[in-house]
This record gives structure tokens, C-alpha cells and sequence, in this order.
């Protein structure tokens, strides 16, 4: 036996290195693409939590000036988006609130306000989960894209 097929002998053949790394290449290149589509999503969830906090903090404002509306004022309630009915205002110490599942209760101004904040502490929680999984993606696709780097020299 030769000294070459005695280094061969219980590992692969040496002619199928190079189709052996391009193949590991294109693992770690779906890898990368599958990680950057993961970041891709994380991403759109970060701007929708942010959607909802400058939502949430746009109702707060809102709740503060409507406490300072008058009984009996007119106002303008809204229909739908950028459809409004004219109204008086009776109460502006109630509010009726959805809070889920098409279900409504009476809530004080300062009562919605405090419901608001709690929504508004979990929306930056799973904000700041979503930021972590963003970091660790991040970290995954720079370890493999250093591997990937390795595989072509």
C-alpha cells in the first residue's frame, strides 16, 4: 500500500474535497439566506411594535386633552378613517372600552389611561425580545458568513 492511500484509507477519497466544499459552501449559504429572511421578519415585527407604541402614546394624548373638554361641547367623532359625525359631548369623565373579543366595559378617563400604560410596557417587552432575537440572528449570520469565508479560500 502506498503512503497516499494509507492517509486515504479509512477517510474520503481526495478528489471529492472540492465537491465535498462546495457542497458545505451551499449549506452555509441557504443557512445565511434562511437567517437573513428571519431578520428580514424580525425586522417588520420591530417596525409594527413601533407602530403600535406611537399609536398607544397618540391615545394617551388624546385622553389627556378630551378630560379637558367641556360637558356639552361639540366635537367630532370619528366614523372611520377620515370620516367624522358631529357630536355633543355628554360625559367626559366615562369612556366605553373594547377590550377584546368584541367585548366593551365603562372605564374612567384615568382608568383607560393606566389600561393604555400596561399595554404600553408590554408592547416594549416583547419590543425589546424581538431586538434580542435580532442580535442573536445577527451574530448567527456573521459567524456563517466568517465560515463561509473560510470554505472559499
Amino acid at each position: 500500500m502506498s503512503k497516499k492511500s494509507k492517509i486515504f484509507k479509512n477517510s474520503e477519497n481526495p478528489q471529492d474535497f472540492p465537491n465535498k466544499q462546495k457542497d458545505q459552501l451551499q449549506q452555509k449559504y441557504l443557512e445565511l439566506q434562511l437567517i437573513t429572511a428571519q431578520i428580514r421578519e424580525q425586522q417588520k415585527q420591530m417596525q409594527l411594535l413601533e407602530n403600535q407604541l406611537v399609536e398607544l402614546a397618540n391615545s394617551k394624548k388624546t385622553l389627556d386633552e378630551f378630560e379637558n373638554i367641556r360637558e356639552g361641547s361639540n366635537i367630532l367623532v370619528p366614523i372611520s378613517p377620515g370620516i367624522f359625525a358631529k357630536a355633543t359631548l355628554k360625559n367626559n369623565k366615562e369612556l366605553i372600552v373594547n377590550v377584546g373579543a368584541a367585548v366593551t366595559v365603562k372605564k374612567t378617563v384615568e382608568d383607560t389611561k393606566k389600561l393604555i400604560e400596561k399595554q404600553f410596557i408590554e408592547i416594549q417587552k416583547i419590543q425589546k425580545e424581538v431586538f434580542e432575537n435580532i442580535q442573536n440572528l445577527n451574530s448567527q449570520a456573521e459567524k456563517i458568513e466568517k465560515e463561509i469565508s473560510q470554505l472559499a479560500k
